[in-house]
């Protein structure tokens, strides 16, 4: 494989304030470093996130979207950015070993080291490095290898549910200079649901658990508004994502390690956000636009200057690509290619096996690339860009009312039915890392099938409008709204919900 020989450009990276957040790693003996010797090889961090559709970060430039996403804008300013990649695979299990060892998955393999007996670990090993793992869904690495790895993959469900800030935290600490050359590897299980986080780092809620159990799966799966309202909070962990790649990029800042380290940044698979399908999660030929496309950023060690690549790279060439530019012989033959390699310049479109290894869905890649189009405009126009107030704004019925004081709107008195509200939404202490900003409750007394316009005050003022919904199978209206989490105030605040009847009146159904 022929070495990718990358120039060293010396610049300043100018990083947004997350030093000082509550959520930082907190300094200390680790990053006193930044006069340690570098190594004589470069050192290698790789971020493996999940179930993140890559386009998902584009503003209406087509560009990383900066307003919301700052950090992958500035990892995209200093790396290359390859953004037709797609995943290999849609499964965590075996989409997450195919990136470390760049081998196709097969049927009936385990995602464990007895079954991936070759991989970055064992070449990087051998090139002398040390290795840090944090495998969150897999055990590739050998305990030979990594302290205290595992022979067996983890319980994912448990991992999900619990823990993911506390890991990301641990994982951090890790990463400090030396003078010899380490690799590190973290699978995050973010963006991945459960959808709990804020871009702040605040939580919506105290525990893991949905408010309303199903919102996010099969029975959530056919209501267009709750779909768009899962929408949402998908994209305010994604920002959360977003200030944790933020205080990893500011540690390689601060410790002075930033031009001796190479950073791979991809996602296992993505997403489909389709409504009124049975799975979000299995490829097919309808879904592949949503579904297959990933991030994948690529700062080789000293680079500064961002560059963009129209290849279609896929996650199967991240090992060999990381081996290329760190000029390290995995050692074996992989299926994957370099990135920036010719291979994959002359690859013309996508081809990715199902999940039972029965077919291989094939698309073109004008005709993915429209299909990807169609998609990042519609959540454009449905759910804004460039900071997140218009995050709020483009959903739910009577959407003129958002921003104005109930003081200035007309009330109904009208008999009806009432709803009760879900949470505590009365008292608000933001140094508790809780900010209740998803209004979640149930409407009693209404015929049934009944669904209806809503409008959410908070302090007197709208903040967001929605609508109503009935799980599949389930008889109870429901409701679920997000507001900003800037419109949460520390202390008492007033929650009330509203139905908009047909002559544009507010009708009060539930009060906190």
């Amino acid at each position: 494989m022929k070495r990718l020989v990358i120039p060293v450009v010396i610049a300043a990276v100018l990083l947004l304030g997350v030093l000082a957040s509550a959520l930082g790693d907190g300094g200390g003996r680790e990053d006193a470093g930044s006069g340690s010797p570098a190594p004589k090889r470069p050192n290698a961090i790789l971020i493996v996130l999940d179930e993140f559709p890559g386009d998902t970060l584009l503003g209406p430039n087509g560009k990383v979207d900066a307003g919301r996403f700052p950090n992958f804008a500035k990892l995209a300013a200093r790396s290359t950015w390859f953004r037709n990649a797609y995943a290999s695979y849609d499964s965590t299990t075996k989409a997450v070993p195919l990136i470390l060892d760049g081998i196709r998955p097969r049927k009936g393999t385990a995602p464990d080291a007895r079954d991936h007996p070759r991989s970055l670990f064992t070449a990087l090993h051998r090139a002398g490095y040390r290795t840090v793992s944090a495998e969150d869904a897999t055990a590739l690495c050998p305990p030979s290898m990594c302290r205290g790895a595992s022979t067996r993959r983890p319980a994912i469900i448990p991992k999900l549910k619990k823990g993911r800030r506390e890991r990301f935290d641990a994982f951090l600490r890790s990463i400090r200079p030396s003078a010899r050359p380490t690799f590190w590897m973290k699978h995050m299980l973010l963006p991945h649901g459960p959808y709990l986080y804020l871009p702040s780092g605040a939580q919506s809620r105290p525990s893991s658990a949905d408010p309303i159990r199903g919102m996010n799966t099969v029975p959530g799966f056919y209501d267009e508004y709750l779909t768009r309202h899962n929408e949402q909070r998908y994209l305010q962990q994604l920002g959360y994502v977003d200030h944790l790649l933020g205080r990893l990029l500011a540690k390689l800042e601060r410790t002075g390690m930033a031009d001796h380290t190479m950073v791979v940044v991809t996602a296992d698979h993505g997403y489909a956000w389709q409504v009124g399908v049975p799975t979000r999660r299995s490829v097919n030929p309808s879904n592949v636009q949503e579904l297959m496309p990933v991030p994948l950023f690529v700062n080789a060690p000293g680079q500064r200057r961002g560059r963009v690549r129209d290849a279609y790279a896929q996650t199967l060439d991240v090992a060999p690509t990381m081996a290329d530019v760190l000029g390290v012989p995995l050692g074996y033959r992989t299926d994957g290619r370099s990135a920036f390699s010719r291979a994959v310049a002359r690859r013309r479109g996508v081809a990715v096996v199902t999940r039972d290894f029965s077919q291989v869905v094939r698309i073109s890649g004008p005709r993915w690339k429209a299909r990807r189009r169609a998609v990042v405009e519609r959540r454009l126009r449905e759910l804004g860009s460039g900071g997140w107030a218009s995050l709020f704004t483009g959903i739910g019925p009577n959407r003129k009312l958002i921003g104005r004081e109930l003081t200035s709107l007309r009330r109904s008195s009208a008999a009806g039915a009432r709803a009760s509200l879900t949470g505590d939404y009365g008292e608000v202490a933001r140094a508790s890392g809780v900010v209740p900003s998803e209004i979640v409750g149930a409407v009693r007394g209404a015929e049934p099938d009944t669904t209806r316009a809503l409008a959410v005050a908070v302090n007197g003022r709208i903040e967001a409008v929605g609508k109503s919904f009935h799980l599949t199978g389930d008889p109870t209206e429901r409701f679920a709204v997000n507001v900003p989490e800037g419109s949460m105030r520390d202390g008492p605040n007033i929650v009330e919900v509203f139905e908009v009847t047909s002559g544009g009146a507010l009708r009060l159904l539930a009060r906190s």
